[in-house]
């Protein structure tokens, strides 16, 4: 993990302002309420129209609400696996494309029963499998089967989404509220849950520097344009954006507004996203082009590092271990 660094001596005795309860209330309670009503109201979309350009703004409507709390890898969204069935990305090696050509090809019933669909691999499931089928060209004509896959997919969707977040507003919402209360069974210390809050944050701009922003870079020699995230429906930079503007949050209610060095950190990487012209990152693949997502790379760097030193100092603490580590 590269992030895990020794932070300077201030930790011990640096001031913390954490505001757990207003993170989970402000951020995760309503990062989760939404990305719940975005999933169901595609499910419910696709059930009444399956069509491609009925589902496509409900699927980016969804996808947007999913970056709200993407970066949260821990908690309901854990549990049996849910965060890997929602967003199964990056896929190395084409996963997702040969399971769901396998189910199409096949007719496979499985799909007819939620129960079925949920049992499917987590690679011809969620937000990336939907996009194989609303985006690429492989599956625009798969037929019947393919508008049930859809409905599906939708549906299964919705049924994640709705578990992780009342998951969260009947049981773990509190246990994040009381860590360190006495018979707390996931946080000994009401440290561990400022921690996994940073951690969230940290793991977070890490994933969208070098996942996001480097897949695609690859190489000097050899980019990897088709490497970036969601590129067929042209969102990969609005994934860096949302990401970026999820993060934010996340810091501000962590440190009630109260970091300037981080917060500036982001504000700039921000304006530099936003004056890329460059909605899947292709201009990787010119010299020019890949320059300035470089830049905006070291940006995103560059926001890791002034968290680690200016919110980790103030909080007492340092990222610990993520599920999205080692990925």
């Amino acid at each position: 993990m590269k992030y895990v660094i020794a932070l300077i001596t201030c930790l011990a005795t640096a001031p913390a302002f954490a505001d757990v309860a207003q993170t989970v209330d402000q951020h995760i309670l309503t990062g989760y309420a939404t990305f719940d009503s975005a999933a169901a109201d595609l499910a419910t979309t696709a059930r009444d129209d399956c069509s491609i350009q009925a589902v496509q703004p409900a699927w980016h409507n969804t996808f947007d609400a999913w970056m709200q709390v993407s970066h949260l890898r821990f908690g309901p969204v854990e549990e049996a696996g849910r965060s890997v069935s929602i967003a199964f990305w990056p896929d190395t090696r084409g996963a997702g494309r040969r399971a769901l050509a396998t189910l199409i090809a096949d007719g496979d019933p499985v799909i007819d029963t939620p129960e079925g669909t949920a049992q499917i691999s987590v690679a011809a499931r969620g937000l990336f499998a939907l996009e194989y089928l609303l985006f690429d060209a492989q599956f625009a004509d798969a037929g019947p089967y393919g508008c049930a896959l859809i409905r599906a997919l939708t549906a299964d969707l919705a049924v994640m989404a709705r578990e992780t977040h009342d998951a969260w507003v009947t049981g773990f919402a509190d246990v994040l509220r009381t860590a360190g209360a006495v018979g707390n069974p996931a946080f000994l210390t009401a440290q561990e849950g400022t921690q996994i809050l940073f951690t969230s944050l940290i793991t977070g701009l890490e994933f969208t520097a070098d996942q996001r922003l480097g897949r695609p870079m690859g190489s000097f020699e050899r980019p990897r344009p088709k490497r970036a995230e969601s590129w067929r429906a042209g969102r990969s930079l609005r994934n860096v954006v949302l990401s970026l503007e999820a993060l934010r949050d996340l810091a501000r209610h962590l440190t009630q507004g109260n970091a300037p060095r981080t917060f500036a950190a982001f504000n700039k990487a921000l304006e530099l996203a936003a004056d890329l012209d460059d909605p899947t990152l292709a201009t990787v693949s010119d010299s020019q082009g890949r320059f300035r997502i470089e830049v905006l790379q070291q940006s995103v760097d560059a926001i890791q590092t002034a968290a680690l030193t200016e919110i980790g100092a103030a909080l007492g603490v340092a990222p610990g271990f993520n599920s999205a580590d080692g990925d």
